[in-house]
């Protein structure tokens, strides 16, 4: 027999009233509803099994007034069962449906097929180099995975809230499906994943070693052509500086009275062009050669707000920008520049 404390005068009036309510507003289960430890509420409910599937759940009283409970043909005692399925009420019908071996409401057809189906017949212990278990495992799966997606389209557009419940029924078990495959890929991945990391434990090491030093010595030469490649900027700049200082003497000395394109033509003196110091190429008496070129770089940002608004307009900075707006917005922080709108977020 159930224990009595806790229950309200009116709930032993009509012992039906938490059931009922639960029915009528499920969110009250727990705040409004009390539940309250060791005290079961006469009602019918599910709960879920081992396997997946929900179960019915009667819970009423006997001919002598005594509770008792039934999960599915199973006889099992109230205060124990209900803390289970207390959060899941159903209607009378839809448990009488239910324990008749006829589903749920919301069941989706696939989702009901599938779990009701036999189980596959066990497959006999693989030889080495047999892999027919996991075949015929990758089989099952995928023509459930194959079935599970034709389901989709009875949900491609959801206008009411049973078809919502079977649209989750479907996408649970196309994640449970998923999960399942998972398994079975990292099971049969795992030794060919030890062996992968033996090799790697073997060669990484001095991979990684000698691709260090040659990236230090390419570091060293690009240094080197670095230097040059300033000599010969400074060198252009020299040259050029030069040229424009000549241009400015002739035009000094050019009559104040000459007409415009009457004065002769005086020969500028000619300017040593020193030869470029940048070879476009490093050569080595062992391997390949190298390629030189010059490269402008990013140095220093000294405005990060003019960088922004310069980069605005490209994609990737808009989609990061999106990104980290909307990790703000998760923080509850205010973002200017942009306008939200509320959704409903299933996880």
């Amino acid at each position: 027999m159930v224990k009595n404390a806790g229950v309200s005068a009116l709930q032993m009036l009509d012992r039906w009233s938490w059931w009922r309510k639960a029915l009528q507003d499920p969110s009250q289960i727990g705040k409004t509803l009390i539940i309250h430890p060791d005290v079961a509420e006469l009602g019918y409910y599910r709960t879920k099994s081992k396997t997946g599937p929900w179960e019915p759940v009667g819970i009423w009283l006997d001919d002598d007034h005594q509770m008792i409970a039934y999960r599915g043909e199973r006889q099992v005692r109230p205060e124990e069962i209900f803390s289970w399925c207390c959060k899941y009420p159903v209607t009378y019908e839809a448990y009488t449906e239910a324990r008749a071996g006829n589903g749920w409401p919301d069941d989706d057809a696939v989702v009901s097929a599938q779990i009701s189906a036999p189980a596959p017949a066990p497959v006999a212990e693989p030889t080495v180099g047999d892999n027919s278990g996991e075949a015929s495992a990758t089989e099952t799966i995928a023509d459930q995975i194959e079935a599970a997606l034709k389901g989709m389209k009875a949900y491609e557009t959801i206008t009411d809230d049973k078809t919502a419940g079977k649209a989750l029924s479907l996408r649970n078990r196309l994640n449970e499906l998923s999960r399942d495959a998972d398994k079975i890929r990292t099971r049969e991945k795992e030794p060919h994943l030890e062996a992968g990391k033996a090799v790697d434990a073997k060669w990484q090491p001095l991979v990684k070693k000698a691709k260090a030093g040659a990236d230090t010595v390419r570091d060293a030469i690009g240094a080197w052509e670095t230097v040059k490649l300033q000599r010969r900027r400074a060198e252009e700049k020299r040259i050029e500086d030069e040229r424009r200082a000549e241009e400015a003497r002739l035009a000094a000395q050019r009559p104040a009275d000459a007409p415009d394109g009457d004065t002769a033509v005086m020969e500028a003196p000619k300017v040593e062009v020193q030869p470029d110091v940048a070879p476009s190429t490093v050569r080595a008496s062992y391997g390949k050669a190298a390629s030189v070129s010059a490269k402008t770089i990013v140095d220093e940002v000294k405005d990060w707000s003019a960088l922004a608004v310069y980069m605005s307009s490209h994609k990737e900075a808009q989609e990061l920008l999106v990104r980290l707006a909307q990790r703000a917005i998760d923080a509850g922080r205010t973002v200017p520049g942009i306008t939200t709108k509320e959704v409903a977020a299933v996880r």
